[in-house]
């Protein structure tokens, strides 16, 4: 059955093309240009430079913003279309079996989604596939966007939504500490002992032992990073069976434990108690942050580097929500104009742009960087890798850094996590 605008757009067509008809007026209701609507909820870590709080402001901004960019191939007047943004909440946002009942109503032609959301309405037909308009207009979504930050929005082959903007992590450091204990920013010659000897320099004990700030978390972001850099990985991607027992693997999560239980220049906390030390305003957070980005305030002095390498270098990446057409839309065409007008003009405010253009112009387009913090984030780019969107790898992480943080030795923890993976296939 057609939806009413499904219906409305199809009378339109039929009246301006019936009997060969040439008509030297519009005909009556048809629209000068066509009018889009954008459901978003909040996008996380998305800022704008005019310290705008509520997130409806922010976006309202960007919509305003594309709509004033006339000279771009992208805004609305070159387009011929026009945008409505419709803001939800986030506690308002239907869960997934609802969404797709929920677009129809709200008359959705845009929608931004979470990767796995994408994927399931991808492949329920509730979204239109990218591809079609990257062979329709010569567009290589690979050779625009990065790999690492596709793949998320990829189901059955298909492209369902385009990333607003990337997380490579990286590390982040505490640049006044830094010089006052007399250590060196970290470079790309840091590796794996040369980590664990400033994270030794960087720690501060009082007189009984007891911590008063520790040198390094590296684990509130799982540790894909510590698998891949040595060469390790979870699951073998043809047999999807457990790799965790090889010694590439056991090698990097011996290291990982040592961080904390043989060195103990990392914390043993994880969730709650893991953000309170990080974030905690009265607190001093680990000199060194494996993190997306900067804490941030009242912690100003922090500043990001690459990852230290280990035997390879590998950086995980995790992207943020991305933007999808719906299907019911009545023009596709448009839709897709907007839709990469909305992500072009945000690419200057996310944490880092999911285009490879914009990163390649990044010193240009981000002020608040400084040139070494640009070759850092451009080079973490160019070595980033998928963080998986398998819910039963995920699970296994999350098994495997509890038990090694708790204390357990590398082998027992790696077969629980193993068992978890299989129990969630």
């Amino acid at each position: 059955m057609l939806s009413r605008r499904a219906f409305l757009a199809s009378t339109v067509v039929l009246a301006a093309g019936c009997g060969g008809l040439e008509f030297p007026f519009t005909v009556l209701g048809t629209p000068q240009e066509t009018a889009l609507t954008w459901v978003t909820r909040a996008l996380p870590g998305f800022t704008t430079p005019l310290g705008l709080s509520p997130h409806q402001e922010r976006l309202q901004w960007v919509v305003r913003k594309l709509t004033e960019n006339s000279e771009s191939s992208y805004s609305p007047e070159r387009g011929r279309y026009s945008l409505t943004l419709r803001y939800v909440n986030w506690e308002d946002f239907p869960e997934l079996e609802m969404l797709p009942a929920w677009l129809e109503e709200l008359g959705a032609d845009l929608v931004t989604l979470w990767p796995g959301q994408a994927r399931v309405l991808g492949e329920q037909g509730v979204l239109i596939p990218l591809d079609r308009f990257g062979e329709g207009n010569g567009s290589d979504f690979e050779k625009e966007f990065y790999e690492s930050v596709l793949n998320p929005f990829r189901a059955s082959g298909a492209l369902y939504a385009l990333p607003v903007g990337a997380n490579p992590l990286m590390l982040n450091f505490d640049v006044d500490y830094f010089a006052q204990v007399g250590v060196a920013p970290s470079n790309s010659s840091w590796d794996w002992d040369v980590l664990v000897e400033n994270a030794l320099r960087l720690t501060q004990r009082e007189e009984d032992g007891t911590v008063s700030r520790w040198g390094l978390e590296a684990h509130g972001h799982f540790i894909w990073w510590a698998l891949w850099q040595n060469e390790a990985e979870m699951v073998e991607p043809l047999t999807s069976q457990c790799r965790l027992q090889d010694p590439a693997a056991i090698e990097a999560l011996e290291f990982f434990r040592g961080l904390i239980h043989t060195h103990r220049v990392s914390p043993a906390a994880l969730g709650t108690d893991l953000a309170r030390l990080i974030y905690d305003p009265a607190g001093s957070p680990p000199a060194m942050l494996y993190n997306s980005s900067p804490p941030g305030p009242p912690h100003y002095s922090y500043r990001r580097v690459e990852l230290t390498v280990g035997k390879v270098r590998s950086v995980p990446v995790s992207t943020d929500p991305g933007i999808a057409i719906v299907a019911q839309t009545a023009k596709p065409e448009a839709a897709y104009t907007a839709l990469r007008g909305l992500v072009h003009t945000m690419r200057p405010y996310v944490n880092v742009p999911s285009e490879r253009e914009a990163v390649a112009r990044l010193g240009q387009i981000r002020s608040d960087l400084q040139p070494k913090e640009v070759t850092a984030v451009q080079n973490s780019m160019e070595n980033g890798r998928t963080e998986p969107q398998d819910a039963a790898q995920n699970r296994a992480m999350y098994t495997l850094v509890e038990a090694l943080v708790r204390g357990d030795d590398v082998a027992s923890a790696v077969n629980h996590a193993c068992s978890v993976l299989y129990e969630n296939r």
